[in-house]
């Protein structure tokens, strides 16, 4: 937990989630040994859907995740392993949250009485289907 007990927040949603941000950080440099790139680009990726949702992790739906997919496909046309790496993201950030050795629902419960919970699931995220996914017209063009 990245909270100090008894401390008043002057912005609890706001405080709360950088709590997450800088906790999910930690445990990917830590436990998974991540390359400070990979965590900032994960947390930039968690900005960007939490902007886009105007919601905190706590309010997350699996309708956000819906929505932001369509958006994401139908005004910047990304490719299936980009939609799949934030899909990833935001199921390996709604795992920490949920998990209770990081408490972090039980601390939303008691502060905004609700508490995360996982909107990835597999009848709303891409899987992965073939072993390569890039494009195959890259690989005879010499500029890549």
């Amino acid at each position: 937990m990245e909270l100090v007990d008894g401390v008043a927040l002057l912005h609890p949603e706001d405080g709360v989630f950088e709590g997450m941000l800088s906790g999910f950080a930690k445990q990917q440099r830590g436990g998974r040994r991540l390359k400070q790139k990979t965590v900032q680009a994960r947390e930039g990726q968690l900005r960007r859907f939490a902007t886009f949702t105007s919601e905190y992790p706590w309010n997350w739906t699996a309708a956000h995740m819906d929505e932001w997919m369509v958006s994401l496909i139908s005004e910047k046309g990304l490719a299936h392993s980009t939609l799949r790496s934030y899909q990833l993201t935001v199921r390996l950030f709604c795992d920490f949250l949920t998990s209770p050795a990081y408490e972090w629902a039980a601390e939303c419960e008691k502060r905004f009485g609700t508490h995360p919970v996982q909107v990835c699931h597999e009848w709303n995220t891409i899987q992965h289907l073939t072993d390569y996914e890039g494009q195959a017209e890259r690989g005879l063009d010499p500029r890549y």
